[in-house]
């Protein structure tokens, strides 16, 4: 190609590649995006985090079950603390984003949605390797606790329920067998009752972790069951024998053949 040639090729990719730019800020005007602020990066994690007041926490979450869920109630009582003591950016996250989360997310029952709602703030506020140690806390704690707790009383609609453990941070098994035990079905108020409480406690659980993670004063402390914990070896993790369970939670809730396992 002669020189002259190569000039007039120079020109049209130029020519054309302005076009191009032009026409791409063009379209983003004409689609309402600001072409200053199309490629603004969100927020980077961690957000900046202050102690939260665990009482104030757990009875919004209590309040907010009603209005949106337990997804939504953990998420959005966590939140309005955190918007008030610290302020930007937290007050940049839509709590109706939460919603999703109710029932074990849309009533499928599976991860309960207060602590789904949780976990989401503990990221945000504490980051990737923070929260791989304050979130198992808060799940091993979940599986242990016994609902309702008893913190609610002076304002709760239905006081002095009876309490169960679910060994699981599933919603099903956690609402099937409170249900079972109060002789109460899952559309009932009293059962309602229950949940809003489980979504204060566990937001206030997860306030009192992130505190103390804050503080520099937190400390892993659920362990398994020694029963469950002699599945782990064999079963869970890259080092395990067969590396073949995905999960954390106690299997022999659900896993009756134990008693015919080679070990």
């Amino acid at each position: 190609m002669s020189e002259g040639n190569q000039n007039v090729s120079r020109r049209k990719f130029l020519t054309g590649t302005a076009v191009f730019a032009v026409g791409a800020v063009a379209t983003g005007v004409a689609s309402g995006i600001d072409p200053k602020t199309a490629a603004a990066a969100a927020p980077s994690l961690p957000f900046p985090y202050q102690t939260l007041d665990v009482n104030v926490v757990r009875q919004r979450g209590y309040t907010y079950y009603f209005s949106g869920g337990c997804m939504y109630a953990s998420a959005k009582a966590l939140l309005d603390t955190l918007v008030e003591a610290v302020g930007a950016p937290w007050d940049s996250i839509p709590a109706d984003m939460f919603k999703f989360g109710k029932g074990g997310a849309l009533n499928w029952g599976t991860l309960c949605g207060a602590l789904n709602g949780s976990l989401a703030i503990i990221e945000i506020a504490a980051g990737d390797a923070a929260a791989a140690t304050i979130g198992p806390e808060l799940l091993g704690w979940y599986s242990k606790f016994p609902f309702p707790s008893s913190a609610h009383e002076s304002y709760c609609q239905y006081p002095n329920q009876i309490t169960t453990v679910a060994d699981s941070p599933l919603c099903h098994q956690s609402v099937s067998l409170w249900c079972d035990a109060a002789g109460a079905t899952v559309n009932s108020p009293q059962k309602k009752d229950r949940c809003a409480k489980l979504a204060g406690d566990t937001a206030a659980r997860a306030a009192e972790l992130l505190n103390a993670w804050k503080a520099g004063g937190f400390a892993a402390a659920y362990q398994p069951d020694a029963d469950f914990a002699r599945c782990l070896p064999c079963h869970v993790g890259p080092t395990s024998r067969f590396d073949n369970v995905q999960g954390q939670m106690d299997c022999l809730e659900c896993h009756t053949d134990r008693a015919g396992h080679k070990r």
